[in-house]
């Protein structure tokens, strides 16, 4: 009513029932109809909801400020109503224009002949996240609106001034790229694409060159020692972003990457691997022997790379059977842990906080902090881990209790395949690892298995969801079964809480849309 200016006269009498208030709204709002109106009222928590709701129905005129105003007028009782979304509603119209976004900034950096110029101007794109005084304006922020903002940061970039105009007027996404087109701007190929294929032929490249520059050294050259494969550079190079290179190009940017000058002053004006060899008179069935042996090399310092010990012994993550992993664990004792089928638990006084000086493997290491493990080790944790978690809670709780159906999270296909007849419930979205029934209780345990003593642990949104969910109902139990040191042959026991209930919620933060948990003792 205040929205419109309408008199609220009659109301309060309206209200005795619903049928006089339909009768009275009907008469005096005609400009949203009665049973929609009520229908939005019901369904909505507070002033953020039902104003969006009234933006959906009415249009323009239930605008944000508009909004604001009437909610203003009714008194100091009602809040100013904030747009909570605008970044994520910033993210969303870049993202969706991110492709003509990327093909503007190449054509840009490619007129000027400048490639850092490609750069600059995905790292303004990348960069932006919305405007704060958007939260009082509109309910959804207008693409042209995020357009605009990025076109006034575009203007401090030399080069960038002649495109400004496109960036000024659209509506839609669609309406950029009609305009883009009109300037010949390309969206296709992506850039980053262009990066990733230059770059990968760059690596063949400089691996041939490598090939021939060992061989020559060895042949033509006094010198004792011989070079070790080079590094490729760390991240692309700026011009690999706007165009495919030629392999002239290719073959020009290796020889820069070996930096020896007799080399490639040997090399003269060739331009293809055939035609160095030939000129550098090298025996081809020599240089194909020098690659063979470097690409052993490279393949046996991979497989090592992927190789971890496992309870005293080696296993290569990607060339060893998880399934017969799981089978060598199951001949070592059967771990020990506290009593949990008799509602015994970790202390939390007792929970050891992590280390940033262990080891991979939680051994005392140097003062320097530790690396990060590698996915590959990552990965072998989590499943080692499960799979102990498996074999002590069939002898905690029982084999009757705790069958091979209990296990249902997505590791368990690669180690203990379902076979006909069992459920089909394998899957990464319960939020727990293992679900089963004990004593009439049902549990749903979480596995959270490192190297070392971690007590912090990332949940994600479905252990989330899960665990707040089966905080608040009775008789439902989500717990942190930790497993320390697992890759060890004595892996050890922790059994810890639901951060959600209401006694240990001082002891979790939230951290970056998920939610990290913290077990150290305050």
């Amino acid at each position: 009513l205040m929205l419109f200016g309408i008199p609220g006269d009659g109301l309060d009498a309206a209200t005795e029932d619903l049928e006089r208030l339909t009768g009275w709204l009907s008469a005096n709002l005609p400009q949203w109809p009665t049973p929609e109106l009520l229908s939005a009222a019901r369904k909505s928590g507070d002033d953020h909801a039902m104003g969006t709701a009234a933006r959906m129905e009415l249009g323009k005129v239930a605008e944000l400020p508009a909004w604001n105003a009437a909610l203003a007028k009714l008194g100091d009782r009602y809040e100013t109503v904030e747009n909570h979304s605008v970044s994520e509603q910033t993210k969303a119209h870049l993202e969706e224009a991110k492709a003509l976004l990327r093909g503007l900034a190449r054509h840009v950096a490619a007129e000027a002949d400048d490639p850092d110029l490609f750069r600059r101007i995905e790292d303004v794109t990348d960069g932006y996240g919305g405007d704060a005084d958007w939260t009082t304006q509109w309910w959804e922020v207008p693409f042209r609106m995020v357009l605009k903002a990025l076109r006034d940061r575009y203007a401090e970039i030399p080069g960038f001034e002649s495109y400004l105009a496109e960036l000024e007027g659209p509506e839609t996404v669609d309406d950029l790229r009609d305009g883009l087109q009109r300037r010949g701007v390309a969206v296709l190929p992506d850039p980053y694409e262009t990066a990733a294929c230059n770059m990968k032929r760059l690596e063949d490249t400089l691996s041939g060159v490598h090939d021939l520059h060992r061989e020559w050294i060895e042949l033509h050259t006094s010198k004792e020692t011989r070079p070790e494969p080079p590094d490729m550079p760390a991240t692309p190079y700026a011009a690999a972003y706007l165009r495919r290179w030629s392999d002239v190009a290719l073959l020009k940017t290796a020889l820069e990457i070996i930096d020896d000058k007799e080399f490639t002053d040997a090399c003269g004006e060739c331009s293809t691997l055939d035609a160095i060899r030939q000129r550098l008179d090298l025996d081809p069935k020599a240089v194909t022997a020098r690659r063979e042996e470097r690409r052993h090399r490279e393949q046996e310092a991979e497989r090592e790379r992927r190789t971890f010990p496992v309870a005293g012994a080696p296993f290569e993550v990607g060339g060893g059977s998880y399934s017969e992993l799981f089978n060598r664990l199951e001949s070592l004792p059967v771990p020990e842990g506290p009593r949990a089928s008799q509602d015994i638990f970790t202390p939390l006084s007792k929970v050891r906080a992590s280390d940033g000086n262990r080891g991979e493997n939680g051994g005392r290491g140097s003062s320097s902090p530790t690396p990060p493990p590698s996915a590959d080790c990552r990965e072998l944790v989590g499943i080692v881990g499960e799979i102990h978690a498996y074999r002590y809670l069939r002898k905690e709780f029982g084999e009757e209790a705790v069958r091979r159906d209990a296990w249902v999270s997505e590791i368990r296909r690669k180690v203990l395949p379902p076979v006909e007849g069992e459920p089909q419930n394998v899957s990464d979205g319960h939020g727990f690892d293992f679900e089963f029934t004990h004593q009439q209780k049902k549990w749903h345990v979480e596995v959270k298995a490192t190297t070392g003593d971690d007590s912090q642990f990332e949940l994600g949104i479905s252990e989330i969801e899960a665990a707040n969910r089966l905080a608040r109902k009775r008789g439902g139990r989500w717990r942190i079964l930790r497993i320390r040191h697992a890759l060890s042959a004595r892996p050890e026991f922790d059994w810890l809480p639901n951060p959600f209930e209401d006694r240990f919620k001082e002891r979790y933060r939230l951290h970056r849309g998920g939610m990290r948990v913290s077990y150290s003792r305050r």
